[in-house]
């Protein structure tokens, strides 16, 4: 073979190649389409059996004792019949559908997502060597609030993936009976602000959860990122016994720390801390002094109420100008400070009156 016949062989092999890999990207594209076709036309067909069938069943919730649930047998059967693609969206559709819902309701969706067995689709996942699989099992069971045993959660409390140690947590927080939180004495590395989010939206759908002592943690706890978490659980639970734990944060050296605490202990309305927070804000950075304004706004003391106002006019930082300039204006937007500024900065009385008028 010369020379030429090589070159023009060698030509036509990237030719060729080419042509192969233009067609068998086309072909995964059409494949993908198809399959996303196939998984739109199943979901439309969902929704519509769901909006025929399903939501008419539901009720207006005529209180917390009302929990019977009957279920059209012919709905159950019909629902039984999909197959295991169907079933997978059927999931997804109710969980959709019970972040919505709530009592009569919710259990209506629960006795659907047990009578056809998708609890053990579910369950199945969990046994799964596939760490995605068990972090999806873990969030179905846990959103469709079916129980599962501790020691089946705990294994995966120490993956080495944190999405499957966050999944684990949630589901052991929204199931354990005893100390929903007890994971926290175990957690070695930082939790994130989505797992956080995570632990507000089950609180709010489990107010029969064991209430949880968080001082211990924020007292004890070397994990700076377990602490600011029960700070802001104890605030959103209204936990009054943290509130002497979290006072004693006020002189630790870590600012981001002593900030979270200012915040917590305003939105437990911990009014007998305001002198001390007074005291120590001329020596704060500015983070910390916002957190202490807010705070003080929590408060709404005739005291508070005369620091705020005396700071907005003495104070020449923008952010702190601005911060307590969206304070006052909600509590006069409120009624619940009467004050009529005379002889204010134009500039200050334009920060105040855009406050006082935005909506």
């Amino acid at each position: 073979m010369t020379v030429d016949q090589t070159f023009i062989f060698v030509i036509q092999c990237i030719v060729a190649t080419s042509f192969l890999g233009t067609f068998v990207t086309y072909l995964i594209i059409m494949i993908l389409r198809f399959r996303s076709v196939q998984a739109q036309r199943r979901q439309l067909k969902l929704n519509q059996l769901i909006e025929e069938r399903i939501l008419p069943q539901f009720v207006e919730e005529r209180g917390a004792d009302d929990l019977s649930v009957s279920i059209d047998q012919s709905l159950l059967d019909e629902l039984a019949l999909m197959n295991k693609r169907n079933r997978q969206t059927l999931i997804d559709t109710l969980i959709r559908l019970r972040w919505h819902v709530a009592g009569t309701n919710a259990l209506f969706l629960h006795r659907i997502y047990v009578l056809l067995g998708l609890n053990l689709d579910s369950l199945q996942k969990m046994k799964s060597r596939n760490w995605y699989r068990n972090v999806q099992g873990l969030h179905e069971l846990t959103l469709m609030d079916y129980a599962i045993s501790d020691i089946d959660i705990l294994r995966f409390n120490l993956s080495e993936v944190s999405e499957l140690r966050s999944a684990a947590r949630s589901a052991f927080m929204r199931f354990s009976k005893n100390e929903p939180f007890r994971f926290f004495d175990e957690v070695r590395d930082p939790l994130s602000i989505w797992e956080l989010i995570g632990f507000f939206r089950i609180l709010e759908q489990s107010r029969d959860t064991v209430k949880s002592n968080f001082a211990n943690w924020i007292r004890y706890s070397r994990n700076k990122t377990v602490v600011i978490c029960c700070m802001k659980l104890a605030a959103h639970e209204h936990s009054v016994e943290a509130i002497d734990s979290i006072e004693g944060l006020l002189n630790v050296n870590d600012h981001a720390l002593r900030s979270h605490a200012i915040n917590a202990l305003g939105h437990l309305k911990a009014v007998h801390t305001q002198d001390a927070l007074i005291k120590m804000y001329p020596n704060q950075p500015v983070d910390c002094q916002c957190e202490i304004l807010f705070s003080l706004g929590m408060f709404r003391t005739v005291r508070a109420m005369e620091f705020l106002t005396d700071q907005f006019q003495s104070a020449f930082d923008f952010e702190i100008e601005n911060h307590v300039a969206a304070i006052l204006a909600r509590l006069m937007r409120n009624d619940q400070l009467k004050w009529s500024p005379s002889q204010l900065l134009p500039r200050k009385q334009r920060i105040l009156n855009y406050y006082l008028h935005e909506q």
